[in-house]
């Protein structure tokens, strides 16, 4: 499975326990840095890189 679809999945997974119980969650990021990449004909290709720092909550109600 795609690393794209694994987080994809999980967010979903969140998200429905969240709105089961009519929670919050917050995550507090200090420089966070995901590389993505690709494979392509056998070969690794770099897509990118994000970086987070701050807070995240989500709120299901």
């Amino acid at each position: 499975m795609a690393e794209e679809q694994e987080w994809a999945n999980l967010l979903a997974e969140v998200f429905d326990k969240l709105t089961e119980k009519h929670a919050s969650i917050t995550y507090d990021f200090d420089d966070l840095e995901m590389k993505g990449k690709v494979e392509k004909n056998g070969k690794v290709v770099p897509t990118g890189t994000v970086s987070l720092k701050g807070r995240l909550t989500i709120t299901a109600k």
